[in-house]
């Protein structure tokens, strides 16, 4: 008892520290949250008392504290990815224990905003669609809709649920399968004719329940705290963006059933593959991102110079060129690649050429003590020797 009274008083201190900086919807992910659960008995003070939220945020928060605490533990996990997809560059998506996460960088709409953006968007949205075919969420479950192959495609701004042509397809006899809907293009294929002994069943993740979640909980806060039109429509943008990437890698799993293993009929469902395919796929975009400007007379958003590439709904886009990262700038949100481990292949993420930006790089030599030559002896044993290794780490200077 006396644990969760102290907890209690962790988190109220640092709720008052979050509003006085204000804070985005991100700080949900810091580990002063992650003490929350759902089972609290204050839940209704707990979340009133998240100001730096949108009132709709806190409304979902008292009503639906599953949905918040899955949205919460999404943010963990675009964290992560984020962090595993730049381990190598001179960006690390390093973050702050701090209610501004990503520190200062998050103001300049850089690439990297625009990357932080539709991952974490694309995460709620993933996780949620996700819980809800695994029953951990009420309010949803098993999306059990049957998507006609004839149906129109239709996908608008304003529209929270962007209609997806789902297609069957000819599959193996192998017992169970998985294949990408849309396999090649940022846009579903034509419709090719239904084939026979194919039915939808099993339990298919809600994308439908996901997308609405994603949509209503993030975009939401847009206006609450961004005043900039050029930056609220970058935003937004990078927001869909993400969640056109979770639909584009949405794949067909059947299973066999029939006599003696063979497959008289395949029953198909809907599943979302592991995030860091999606990851993979948002990093592609950041590395081909565009340049924009806000052409006022017309309202919309346009390449920066004419010679930079057309963006559509699946691009990145965003306002200002990166800062180096290589030194330390807390204003730009940097914290610079010194004492950061390096490789010495030429010119290649995470070499020490790329990483230390001309500074040089030091060398520590260091030795370990390992199992080597293991042997198996009848029966039953593994006898190793120990042997000596000598190991060699480079770091920027």
């Amino acid at each position: 008892m006396y644990l969760f009274q102290q907890q209690q008083f962790i988190i109220i201190i640092f709720i008052a520290f979050v509003q006085v900086s204000s804070a985005f919807w991100w700080s949900l992910s810091l580990p002063s949250f992650q003490l929350w659960t759902s089972t609290q008995n204050d839940q209704e003070t707990f979340c009133s008392s998240l100001t730096f939220l949108t009132l709709q945020q806190r409304y979902l928060c008292q009503t639906s504290p599953k949905i918040f605490s899955i949205i919460s533990r999404s943010l963990r996990q675009a964290i992560e990815e984020c962090q595993y997809q730049f381990r190598n560059q001179r960006w690390n998506c390093s973050i702050f224990n701090q209610s501004d996460i990503f520190g200062k960088l998050i103001l300049r709409k850089t690439p990297e905003t625009a990357f932080i953006y539709a991952l974490t968007s694309a995460s709620v949205m993933h996780s949620i669609a996700k819980a809800c075919a695994k029953g951990e969420i009420t309010e949803c479950g098993c999306d059990k809709s049957q998507p006609s192959p004839t149906s129109p495609l239709s996908s608008t701004s304003t529209s929270p649920i962007r209609a997806r042509t789902m297609l069957k397809y000819q599959t193996s006899s192998i017992p169970s399968m998985s294949i990408s809907l849309f396999p090649s293009s940022s846009s579903p294929p034509q419709s090719p004719q239904p084939m026979d002994g194919f039915e939808w069943g099993g339990c298919s993740d809600d994308l439908k329940f996901g997308r609405n979640i994603s949509t209503s909980f993030i975009d939401e806060q847009e206006s609450f705290v961004t005043r900039r039109r050029i930056v609220r429509m970058v935003n937004l943008h990078n927001n869909e963006a993400g969640r056109q990437a979770v639909e584009r890698n949405v794949q067909l799993t059947c299973k066999c059933h029939g006599v003696s293993g063979s497959c008289t009929l395949r029953v198909c469902w809907r599943t979302l593959p592991d995030f860091r395919l999606i990851g993979s796929e948002l990093r592609t975009k950041y590395a081909s991102a565009t340049q924009i400007r806000l052409n006022r007379r017309l309202g919309l958003l346009k390449p920066r110079k004419n010679s930079m590439k057309l963006f559509n709904t699946t691009d990145l886009i965003y306002i200002h060129n990166s800062p180096s990262f290589c030194e330390k700038n807390l204003r730009l949100g940097s914290l610079g690649t010194q004492g950061r481990e390096c490789n010495l292949t030429m010119n290649e993420p995470g070499s020490c050429s790329v990483l230390c930006c001309d500074r040089g790089y030091e060398t520590i030599i260091s030795t370990i003590e390992e199992d080597c030559e293991c042997q198996f002896h009848w029966c039953c044993e593994v006898r190793c020797k120990r042997c000596i290794k000598r190991v060699e780490k480079h770091f920027c200077k």
